[in-house]
């Protein structure tokens, strides 16, 4: 079940900024990912959704609904795609493994033990991240279930097999994410130590280099990487060229962030004490708010936030929910639009599209950039073949006038 309520981004001058759209998707969600090449959004569903629970979900963009399921496994909760879009790495809570899935194929593939302690029994993922340019290979913080502390080590796994060469347990990297192909950054959020960690990755494994206290503070504390700057949950911003040091601080950010790399800008869905959910993007040079939206859709806390493409973003929240903003979508809700059934394809497109449209003729079609620009007019068709070789890799509107004068509006993807 889905609703579509219609609203306004707020720059912090108060000045109309942009217009999104907001859609709701009702389920229950652990984690989820975007991929770029089939333009879906994937969710871990774990039991409590009911009938289609313990699955790896599909939510379609282009009607924001939740598509299909595959089951995945016993309470799915973290994942990880990989940069190439080939996998989705998942764990579960309900056993001590981790399982790849296909994307292309919608199928669930290789599943392999994570391990075991003599002390603390099983393990069981915490933290999960592919490795760059390695589709075949995953790198896994790693927990016991019901000890203190959880900790048990990072981990690198070879199509399931782990690299001999592990990081220490009890106190270590909670929460990981890699800096480039052969390094991590580790953050322990569980203990009062509180160190910001360097890990090197070799062909053996994982070993810790570095640990720098006093720069992160926070349990269950979170953060992401992008060009040389950590970006953690609680607005701290990080330094991490050389050694680490705050570098700055985005006030009043509290929740999951995500960069953006369409508008360079680094976005985060917080939640306050009442559980009021507001939508915000800070500018990573000034530290300074950008824009700011109230998301009266959902409530309570926020698990994780991503992009989906330019100007599309998503989170799943408390109240069962995945919240989805796309400001194509309010372009496009702009337009006239019509329900008559027609299909773009290749889509996502590398250099010619098609249309396939039964008992209407096109007398015009517009290529329009999420901005309103019209980038491209065809006002004589021949050949059912349009040439966009030229255009830049994004998100654009095909707009489609026909005989009768009625306007048809799809997304298409470069």
């Amino acid at each position: 079940m889905k609703n579509t309520l219609f609203c306004f981004l707020l720059i912090a001058s108060n000045q109309l900024f942009a217009q999104f759209s907001v859609h709701v998707v009702d389920v229950v969600a652990n984690d989820l990912a975007y991929d770029a090449n089939t333009n879906k959004i994937y969710v871990t569903i774990p039991s409590s959704n009911g009938s289609n629970g313990n699955s790896i979900g599909t939510i379609n963009l282009g009607n924001y609904s939740l598509d299909t399921t595959v089951f995945i496994g016993s309470e799915p909760t973290v994942m990880a795609i990989t940069d190439n879009g080939q996998y989705i790495y998942v764990g579960f809570a309900g056993s001590s493994t981790a399982r790849r899935y296909n994307i292309m194929e919608q199928s669930a593939g290789l599943q392999f033990p994570i391990g075991s302690d003599p002390n603390t029994g099983a393990l069981y993922v915490e933290d999960i991240e592919a490795l760059p340019g390695i589709p075949g290979s995953v790198a896994i913080s790693r927990m016991n279930n019901g000890f203190s502390p959880r900790h048990e080590g990072v981990a690198i796994y070879d199509d399931g097999v782990a690299r001999p060469m592990t990081t220490q347990d009890h106190t270590g990297s909670n929460r990981i994410e890699f800096n480039s192909a052969n390094s991590m950054l580790g953050y322990n959020n569980e203990t009062t130590e509180f160190g910001l960690r360097r890990i090197s990755v070799t062909a053996g494994g994982v070993n810790e280099v570095t640990v720098s206290q006093s720069i992160l503070s926070g349990f269950y504390l979170d953060f992401i990487y992008h060009g040389n700057y950590v970006y953690a949950t609680d607005g701290t911003v990080v330094d991490v060229t050389a050694a680490p040091f705050v570098a700055g601080h985005f006030n009043g950010a509290a929740g999951p962030a995500v960069y953006d790399d369409f508008n360079d800008l680094v976005c985060y869905a917080t939640s306050d004490f009442s559980g009021v959910i507001t939508f915000q993007r800070y500018s990573p040079a000034s530290f300074l708010l950008q824009d700011a939206m109230p998301i009266g859709q959902a409530f309570g806390f926020v698990f994780n936030i991503i992009s989906c493409g330019e100007d599309c973003y998503a989170f799943n929240t408390e109240d069962n929910k995945v919240i989805i903003l796309d400001k194509f979508a309010s372009l496009a809700g702009d337009l006239e639009s019509n329900s008559r059934p027609l299909t773009i394809y290749p889509n996502p497109v590398t250099d010619y599209f098609s249309i396939e449209a039964d008992n209407y003729a096109f007398t015009k079609i517009s290529i329009i950039g999420i901005d309103g620009k019209t980038f491209r007019n065809y006002n004589t068709l021949s050949g059912n073949k349009y040439d966009i070789s030229d255009l830049e890799k994004g998100i654009y509107m095909v707009k489609m006038l026909d005989e009768n004068g009625q306007v048809f509006v799809s997304k298409l993807i470069k």
